[in-house]
């Protein structure tokens, strides 16, 4: 992908090193499975917050790099610079993987075990289906519990989808901000979140992990529509880190609730799952954000607030409303 965006000259060839590069995410469901199988129960939260703390620092510098390549060098030899800078990278992370990343999980070693009912010469198809059967079979015994926890995941996720794009455009042109002013606010929103998001996760392994997806969502719901009646750069700055401090630990609290839900020989189904109504999510998100701030700045923003709540509605309903004695949730090592 990266020799391919070097080698465009126009934004139709460029396209199409980006959607052959998006095939990467074929490898998502087994790093997933790698990042679940490294943390531990005790801890997970932490560990899983510790790790997107870790993988979002470069993205704290990578920006002044780039636009000082581009601010020195015009935007073309400025983009080809950071495409050969991306390229003399690249093989740093694979060698990585290839070195230290070992499967532990039991594996099966002998054709026998791959196919016990297919020759060898059909054992290219034997295989595909015998893994696509072992898919299918694991994804309809996901726990139910995960309907409502995928559900609410998904409306928040919509949320955010639905005012992240446009909050540029209501800072600069609603509230009247100047390009340095949000350029302040999106610096401190980054090292803020990466300053409390480990923190935030010790405290969640601590405490009942639904409680605390609860208590985010009810809490970040409202600060959304707040925004619109504020329009100085403090109060803006202010609203946007308390949405950093309510809702950045439900991704990793989501996700670290998820694999304790959930038998390790069935999370590859899940995990493929979640990417799938994540990007569905975000797109749908957008483009409902789009169609609202066309017709008045505010009403993404107030969906945001109801779409939050529907989110918290889920998870009460699903965990806390339920008639009778609650039984705890199990969890799986």
């Amino acid at each position: 992908m990266l020799v391919g965006c070097y080698l465009s000259n126009s934004w139709t060839m460029l396209s199409i090193p980006i959607l052959i590069g998006a095939g990467g995410a074929i490898g998502s469901t087994a790093w997933r499975q790698l990042v679940a199988d490294a943390t531990i129960q005790k801890s997970r939260t932490a560990q899983l917050s510790l790790y997107q703390t870790l993988t979002t620092i470069p993205s704290m510098f990578a920006p002044l790099l780039g636009g000082y390549l581009v601010h020195t060098m015009g935007t073309i030899y400025g983009f080809r610079a950071g495409v050969l800078i991306s390229l003399a990278m690249a093989p740093v992370s694979t060698i990585l993987l290839i070195k230290f990343l070992r499967e532990k999980s039991p594996r099966l070693h002998t054709k026998q075990d791959l196919l016990p009912s297919q020759g060898s010469k059909l054992e290219p198809f034997g295989l595909v289906f015998h893994y696509s059967r072992d898919f299918v079979s694991n994804l309809s015994r996901l726990p139910k519990v995960l309907i409502p926890l995928l559900s609410a995941y998904v409306l928040v996720i919509v949320a955010n989808s639905i005012t992240g794009p446009y909050l540029i455009f209501y800072g600069t042109a609603i509230a009247k901000l100047d390009t340095f002013q949000w350029g302040v606010i999106l610096s401190m929103q980054l090292l803020f979140a990466n300053l409390v998001r480990t923190p935030l996760g010790i405290v969640s392994d601590r405490f009942d992990k639904r409680k605390i997806l609860l208590i985010s969502v009810i809490t970040t719901a409202p600060l959304s529509t707040i925004l619109v009646f504020e329009h100085s750069f403090w109060g803006i700055l202010g609203i946007l880190l308390a949405m950093i401090a309510t809702g950045v630990n439900y991704g990793p609290t989501h996700e670290a609730l998820q694999i304790e839900l959930t038998p390790r020989e069935k999370r590859p189904p899940l995990f493929a799952i979640y990417d799938v109504l994540k990007n569905i999510a975000v797109s749908a998100g957008t483009i409902i954000g789009a169609a609202l701030f066309t017709i008045n700045y505010a009403l993404p923003f107030y969906s945001f607030t109801a779409i939050e709540i529907g989110a918290g509605a889920i998870i009460a309903c699903a965990f806390f409303l339920k008639s009778g004695k609650r039984k705890p949730l199990a969890v799986s090592s």
